[in-house]
C-alpha cells in the first residue's frame, strides 16, 4: 500500500463514520502522516473494532521510521 492509498483508506473510513461534509477535514488532518504512520492508524483502527490484520501490522512496523516512533512517543 502506498501512503496516499492508506491516506485515502482513513479519510474513506472518517467519511462513512462522520459523513461526506468532513472529507476535507479529514484529507488535511491525515495529509502530513508518512506511510508508517498512516498505516499504524489503519492497523490500530482494524483491532479496536475488534477486526486485527496481521499483515497489516506487519506492514506497519516495516514502514515506521525512526522519525515516526519519536512522533509516537511525543503522542502524535
Amino acid at each position: 500500500m502506498t501512503r496516499e492509498q492508506a491516506i485515502s483508506a482513513l479519510v474513506e473510513q472518517d467519511v462513512a463514520k462522520w459523513g461526506e461534509r468532513e472529507r476535507a477535514a479529514s484529507q488535511r488532518a491525515h495529509s502530513g502522516r508518512s506511510l508508517g504512520r498512516a498505516l499504524n492508524e489503519l492497523a490500530n483502527r482494524a483491532e479496536l473494532a475488534g477486526q486485527p490484520d496481521r499483515a497489516l501490522r506487519d506492514a506497519t512496523k516495516a514502514a515506521l521510521t525512526s522519525s515516526d516512533w519519536s512522533e509516537l512517543y511525543k503522542g502524535g
